[in-house]
């Protein structure tokens, strides 16, 4: 009976990897145009991927599953008593854009570890050297790199210390304020559709520099700056990533400048990665690894393809319900400039605080301050923000929960240690929104 049960546990794990893959494969077919067809099958998929997921989710995950669902429903009711017409498609294709693009850079995971161990340095250059390996890299490959670096840390120095564990978490949540491959980015670029990329990328990059710098002033107030030890990563460890970055950005910019930056990066995330493991590896090696990848890594996505779908109907929903109460032209706000936008930025960090995810805060702000009504660079900074700052600060945002189970620290320890680094970035944050709000206009 037991083995039974642990055989179909197995095999819906499985399953859940290959929803996954196929899920994402129909979502790029649909960029071929005469294919939207695949984009509702695409949709179909990553929700049966959510159904067939369910048991084995994260409890943390499904109470705030259960929460947006709920509000959703209850939302859907009230929509359905206005008259207001529910298109079931339309519901369930919020999110998954950011689902997809997620799903193929998972893929960046199989790239080999290059980082070489190396004498740690102490001091300003050890800081500056830990947060660049653990920034660039984590700008592609996201977290993988927080522990591609931590654990060599850790074997050089034996235990991680408090600073150090704030270097490899804030290095990673800044890069949400730039990366075309980070959620972050992805989930401001579906509320904000007609945002410009390259202003956020501009405005983002130092704001991810102040982040650094910030870490810098406070190690230094403390005292623990000189005795900080850092791990210098090799230039060539970089290429990749940064080739991967500029690719994206020639494509969006040159080659394929009407498909969505999501969609690129989708695209060309898996190409690339592919690519390289059978130049570098050949194809028996490479399939391995795929199969690996969707055995293992694919159905422990779950968890996150489940929270941004149900985020993504959370969002329909309350819009639908606003639109059928309100009327269709209804927002919080008369009007969207920095005031707006930051008080946006304070609310969704507090909603962190209180151990809800960033998308939860947000996807409520794109329910009450629709994209038509609002600048939409603006609009996405405001995501990009409260996504860097809210995943530093909250304990129970998904690195800080990773780093402390990874190291066996505590998670609102680790949470605490940001909290004044948090503050001072808020205080960068409403800087950088009044000088883009005043360079667009608004």
């Amino acid at each position: 009976m037991f083995c039974h049960q642990d055989g179909s546990a197995l095999l819906l794990h499985k399953l859940s990897g290959y929803g996954v893959a196929l899920a994402c494969g129909l979502f790029l077919v649909s960029i071929i145009p005469g294919a939207s067809w695949a984009y509702m099958l695409s949709a179909c998929c990553y929700w049966s991927v959510f159904i067939i997921a369910w048991p084995r989710l994260n409890p943390r995950n499904k109470k705030q599953i259960r929460l947006l669902l709920g509000v959703a429903i209850i939302a859907l009711v009230v929509a359905y008593f206005y008259d207001v017409d529910l298109d079931f498609f339309s519901l369930i294709e919020g999110n998954l854009g950011i689902v997809a693009m997620l799903s193929g850079v998972s893929l960046l995971g199989l790239l080999p570890d290059s980082v070489k161990q190396k004498t740690p340095i102490l001091g300003v250059k050890g800081v500056l050297s830990t947060w660049s390996s653990v920034h660039v890299l984590g700008a592609v490959i996201n977290m993988s790199s927080v522990f591609l670096v931590g654990d060599k840390l850790q074997r050089n120095t034996g235990s991680l210390s408090q600073p150090q564990y704030s270097i490899l978490i804030r290095a990673l949540t800044s890069a949400g304020f730039w990366s075309p491959f980070f959620a972050s980015m992805a989930v401001a670029l579906s509320v904000a559709p007609n945002a410009e990329f390259h202003q956020l990328a501009i405005i983002g990059v130092p704001m991810a520099v102040m982040s650094c710098l910030i870490s810098l002033w406070e190690f230094n107030k403390k005292g623990t700056l000189a005795e900080f030890a850092g791990f210098p990563l090799a230039f060539h460890a970089l290429l990749f990533p940064i080739s991967l970055a500029s690719s994206v950005l020639v494509f969006h910019y040159f080659i394929m400048p009407d498909l969505a930056i999501l969609s690129i990066v989708t695209l060309l995330s898996p190409i690339s990665v592919i690519t390289l493991l059978l130049v570098k590896s050949g194809s028996r090696y490479t399939k391995q690894r795929l199969e690996d990848h969707i055995h293992i890594r694919l159905p422990n996505m779950a968890n996150e393809v489940s929270l941004f779908l149900s985020a993504g109907l959370l969002t329909k929903a309350v819009s639908l319900a606003l639109a059928g109460a309100l009327g269709e032209s209804w927002s919080l706000f008369d009007s969207f400039g920095f005031v707006e936008a930051f008080a946006c930025f304070i609310g969704i960090c507090g909603i962190a605080l209180l151990g809800l995810h960033p998308i939860v805060g947000i996807s409520l702000m794109s329910s009450l301050v629709p994209a038509e009504g609002a600048n939409n660079t603006l609009l996405a900074f405001v995501c990009l923000c409260s996504w860097g700052v809210g995943t530093a600060i909250s304990p129970l945002s998904g690195i800080n929960l990773s780093v402390a189970g990874k190291y066996a620290v505590d998670n609102f320890q680790l949470a605490r240690a940001n909290l004044l680094y948090g503050v001072v970035l808020s205080l960068v944050v409403a800087v950088a929104m009044f000088f883009l709000a005043w360079t667009i206009g608004v």
